[in-house]
């Protein structure tokens, strides 16, 4: 007669690397999720930039460098990577790979290490699920606006009038350089946590498969 299994049996039979698979999906979809309305804003405003502000479009692509830097996009290509790399390793190059709970229960120190891994990872993923920012996309969209005209035949007005000593776009180009670059400063805070992120996502990661491979 087979003997019943309880739920703590079928805890200790749980493979850590299909689960960590499950993790890196979970928290990527949850922070989609979270940050939708950030997402949906965002490309909202620049379809409506595109479409309606070439002028200060043209500005924005001067100043792209204040905001598109190594530093900014860097973290969330390696970020991607470490995913990437864990299902191809799971999936294609060692299906077969298997780290149970049981195993790692004893000596010790496996657990121990697993723990010191999985606890500040755990952490800085929830940390983000909790913490997400915020704009106003009504008042972003009327500010552009507002720069868009004075970037038109209202700017060319004031310019002639006043023989060139006041000239808007470069005005409204110091505001946009200013803005993009206060942007730029807190998507690199961000770009920050990510990096630690993904650390401690590869920390983790390293720590099953070494486990695994001398087990």
């Amino acid at each position: 007669m087979r003997p019943t299994e309880t739920p703590m049996s079928r805890f200790e039979t749980l493979n850590l690397i299909a689960l960590f698979d499950f993790y890196l999906a979970t928290m990527f979809v949850l922070s989609l999720y979270r940050r939708r309305s950030v997402y949906f804003d965002a490309v909202r405003l620049g379809f409506s930039t595109v479409g309606k502000r070439q002028k200060l479009l043209g500005i924005v692509a001067e100043h792209k460098a204040s905001l598109l830097s190594g530093e900014v996009l860097r973290p969330m290509l390696v970020a991607f990577g470490v995913m990437l790399v864990q299902f191809i390793l799971s999936r294609l190059v060692f299906p077969q790979a298997k780290l149970s709970v049981i195993e790692v229960e004893s000596p010790w120190w496996k657990a121990a290490m697993i723990l010191a891994a999985f606890v500040p990872m755990f952490a800085v993923d929830v940390y983000f699920l909790i913490r997400v920012g915020r704009f106003s996309h009504g008042e972003t969209a009327k500010y552009l606006d507002y720069a868009e005209k004075w970037l038109g035949k209202r700017g060319s007005a004031v310019r002639l009038a006043t023989f060139g000593f006041v000239n808007p776009r470069k005005i409204v180009g110091v505001e946009v350089q200013k803005n993009l670059k206060e942007l730029g400063a807190t998507v690199s805070w961000s770009m920050r946590w990510v990096t630690i992120q993904v650390v401690l996502r590869t920390t983790f990661g390293l720590a099953i498969w070494l486990l695994w491979a001398t087990g």
